[in-house]
């Protein structure tokens, strides 16, 4: 939509289609132009640099398809900034469990940039990893407060006192609603992140896995590595189940998911590209358990619409 000398420059104008109607003004423009940083978009709104249908918009609004959502001010100052620091579930003397983004590596890479490990080493100096989540994992990530604490939670983990179950959405429809995968993994050289079964040569490894929800053609997972687990080693388990991790293209899953390969007549937005509705393997270390103590790491955006969505489109009868 050009602008005339006597109008403000419009940045960026949005058509809502039948696929968006219904969802508020926030999370219409999240979806498009985000992440946004909510703050930011009602600020924005209130100085009238948001526009619904030509007149000031209201953040909260439900939009109707046909609604013309216009911004006044470059997307990029509404986005939402990465958190500096890594958000604390849980801290005790010995403990601390942080809620790591997907995206954010786990160590610093030859590249450089910021990790996890670095990030948790600003807010708690000294602190020592328990374990690892790759780049695109999401969910708790455990380290211990002092070397002491290291080797008492190290044998918890080891033998099953102290656990991190994660959430998977895989393909498929297993026949029971649970199982152990007990197959020993390897990497085929050293410079590779995959890892394969290999009884003859791999480091024993056994992940517990449960059905937690069945939709068609999909199924959410709960999955518990045994003895604190290794790099890789729940999507490592779950393709070798034959439940590889939706999304996850190292274990030979497509590399993203889109909406219209679940919605049958999903018609697109002409001459604009689909946005991916997943573009990282669906895995989320959930929960922290140990003893009686419980610490749950929220569900991330992505994991939160994909489910959503599925739920919606592929219930089952």
């Amino acid at each position: 939509m050009p602008s005339t000398p006597d109008e403000p420059f419009r940045e960026h104008v949005y058509e809502v289609d039948r696929e968006h109607k219904g969802l508020s003004l926030f999370d219409f423009l999240d979806a498009m132009a985000g992440p946004l940083d909510r703050k930011l978009l009602v600020s924005a709104a209130r100085s009238g640099q948001v526009l619904l249908n030509g007149a000031p918009a209201q953040a909260g609004s439900t939009l109707r398809e046909g609604d013309l959502v216009e911004l006044e001010l470059p997307r990029e100052k509404l986005r939402r900034a990465p958190p500096a620091q890594l958000p604390v579930l849980h801290r005790d003397e010995e403990l601390i469990v942080v809620d790591k983004p997907a995206g954010l590596p786990f160590a610093e890479s030859r590249r450089g940039g910021a990790s996890a490990v670095e990030r948790l080493a600003e807010r708690v100096p000294g602190a020592r990893p328990l374990h690892r989540l790759d780049k695109e994992t999401s969910g708790a990530f455990l380290a211990a407060l002092s070397r002491a604490a290291e080797e008492r939670l190290h044998g918890e983990l080891l033998d099953g006192r102290l656990r991190v179950e994660y959430l998977a959405v895989a393909r498929g429809a297993p026949p029971q609603d649970e199982g152990r995968v007990d197959v020993p993994l390897a990497k085929r050289r050293r410079s590779d992140t995959r890892l394969l079964p290999d009884k003859d040569h791999g480091d024993p490894a056994a992940t517990r896995w449960t059905a937690l929800e069945r939709l068609r053609g999909f199924v959410v997972l709960l999955a518990v590595p045994e003895a604190g687990g290794r790099s890789h080693q729940v999507r490592a388990h779950l393709a070798a189940a034959g439940l590889t991790v939706l999304c996850d293209a190292v274990y030979g899953e497509d590399d993203r998911l889109l909406l219209s390969q679940l919605k049958l007549d999903y018609r697109g937005k002409r001459g604009r590209p689909e946005r991916p509705l997943l573009q990282r393997p669906a895995l989320h270390a959930l929960r922290v358990v140990r003893a009686k103590q419980v610490i749950e790491a929220p569900l991330p955006g992505d994991l939160s619409v994909l489910l959503a969505q599925l739920r919606r489109l592929r219930p089952l009868a």
